[in-house]
C-alpha cells in the first residue's frame, strides 16, 4: 500500500484554504486530491421510456432500522420529485422490508428471494451490506438493484476492487481505498498510539466498522489496532460499552466509531460512552461524521454528501426505469470527503488543535454546540 499519498491531512487543508495555503503546495496536493474521488458503477441498459398510466413498483429492503438508511432514503425521494419523476414510482408498504438485526442470515436470503420473485417489482432499494449480499445470492439477473450505504463493497465481495464492477443489474458507488484513506488521515491529523475498533466477530460486523482497513494502515503508520470482536449481533448499548471498557484498559489513546447500531442516535443513546471516552481524553473520530461530533466526538466525517448521493441513485433508478430520456445527463457523485471538528471536546481535552486542521475543516461545532459553521475558511 505505499503508493497511496500519506499527506491526507494537507489535501483536506488545501481542498478548503487555497487562499491561506502557498501556491506551490496547493498545485501538489490538489493532485493527490483528485485521486479521492472514483467513478461510480455505470448503470445498466437504459429501458424504454415509461408510457403514461404505468407507475413502476420500487420495493425496499433493509436487514434492520438505521438512521442513515432512513436518511438515504428520504434523499433519494426528494431527488425524484425534483427530477419531475417521483409520481410515476409507487413505494408500496408491503414490500418494504426490515426483518431486524437479530434474524438469522436465512431470513434475509428468504425475503430477498421472495423480492426477486415478484414480477410486480421493477427496482429494488437495498440498504446496507447485508440486504444486497442477500438479494445478489437470490438475484434474478434482471430487477435493478440500487444499492446503497454499503460499508465495503469490495471487502463483502459485491464489486471487484479493481474495476468497482458488480453483478449487471446492481448500481453501487464505490470509490477505491476509500476507507485506508481515512484512517489515515485521522493518524495524520490526530497521532496516536492505540487505536480501539470493535466489532461483531462476522464478516458483516468486519466491513461495518472497516477492520480489514484498519488493521492494514496500522501495519504501514506503524500504529496499534486493539480489537474488541465480542459485540453481539445487535450491537447493543449494553454490549458496546463493555467493549469500550475493554479497550480502556488495554490504554488506547484514540477510538473509531464506526457504524455500529449502538451508536444510531434514532434507536440508542450512546452519550455514556462519548463521556467515558472524553473524560479520558481518549481522541475519538466517527466514521459517519457530523451527528456523532456534534455530540461529543472528536473528529469524524462530515456528512454533506447525501444530497448529491441521493441525486446520483434516483438518477440512476429512474434510467433504468425509463423515467428520462436515453441522453440525460445523470448524477455522478463522487466521493469528496470533509471533515467535522468537535471545539468543545478538543477544549476539554487540554488539546491545541493544529491550524491546518482547523483550516480544513468543513463543519467547526463550536462552544454552544447549536449550530454548525458552514463558512468555508478560503471565504
Amino acid at each position: 500500500m505505499s503508493s497511496r499519498p500519506r499527506s491526507f491531512l494537507a489535501i483536506f487543508a488545501t481542498m478548503r484554504s487555497a487562499k491561506l495555503l502557498c501556491v506551490m503546495t496547493l498545485c501538489a496536493l490538489m493532485l493527490c486530491a483528485a485521486a479521492l474521488a472514483a467513478p461510480a458503477t455505470p448503470p445498466a441498459t437504459i429501458l424504454p421510456r415509461l408510457q403514461a398510466g404505468q407507475p413502476k413498483v420500487a420495493a425496499y429492503f433493509e436487514a434492520g432500522p438505521y438512521w442513515e438508511f432512513s436518511l438515504l432514503q428520504k434523499e433519494i425521494i426528494k431527488a425524484l420529485q425534483q427530477r419531475g419523476v417521483a409520481q410515476h414510482i409507487v413505494f408500496p408498504s408491503e414490500f418494504h422490508i426490515s426483518p431486524g438485526w437479530d434474524a438469522p442470515d436465512s431470513v434475509y436470503r428468504a425475503e430477498a428471494r421472495k423480492l426477486m420473485a415478484n414480477p410486480a417489482i421493477d427496482v429494488i432499494i437495498s440498504m446496507g451490506t447485508e440486504a444486497t449480499k442477500a438479494l445478489l445470492a437470490e438475484n434474478n439477473g434482471k430487477t435493478p438493484i440500487m444499492s446503497v450505504d454499503v460499508a465495503d463493497p469490495a471487502g463483502a465481495g459485491i464489486v471487484d476492487p479493481a474495476t468497482g464492477k458488480g453483478a449487471a443489474n446492481l448500481t453501487i458507488r464505490y470509490t477505491k481505498n476509500k476507507w485506508f484513506k481515512v484512517f489515515a488521515l485521522f493518524h495524520e491529523a490526530l497521532p496516536f498510539r492505540r487505536l480501539g475498533i470493535m466489532y461483531h466477530d462476522s464478516p458483516e460486523g468486519l466491513s461495518y466498522s472497516n477492520v480489514r482497513e484498519a488493521r492494514e494502515v496500522a501495519r504501514e503508520r506503524g500504529f496499534s489496532l486493539v480489537e474488541y470482536p465480542f459485540l453481539d449481533k445487535a450491537e447493543s448499548v449494553d454490549s458496546c460499552a463493555k467493549g469500550v471498557n475493554r479497550l480502556m484498559q488495554e490504554d488506547i489513546d484514540a477510538f473509531y466509531i464506526s457504524a455500529l447500531n449502538c451508536f444510531d442516535w434514532t434507536q440508542a443513546n450512546p452519550q455514556k460512552i462519548f463521556d467515558v471516552l472524553n473524560k479520558k481524553n481518549i481522541k475519538t473520530f466517527a466514521r459517519d461524521g457530523s451527528v456523532h461530533v456534534s455530540k461529543g466526538a472528536l473528529m469524524g466525517l462530515s456528512t454533506l454528501d447525501y444530497v448529491p448521493l441521493g441525486k446520483f441513485y434516483a438518477d440512476h433508478m429512474a434510467a433504468q426505469l425509463g423515467l428520462l430520456p436515453p441522453n440525460a445527463q445523470l448524477e455522478e457523485a463522487a466521493y469528496t470527503p470533509k471533515i467535522a471538528l468537535n471545539l468543545v471536546t478538543a477544549q476539554r481535552m487540554g488539546m491545541d488543535l493544529p491550524l491546518v486542521l482547523l483550516i480544513s475543516a468543513d463543519e467547526l461545532f463550536d462552544a454552544t454546540l447549536a449550530g454548525v459553521d458552514k463558512t468555508h475558511a478560503s471565504q
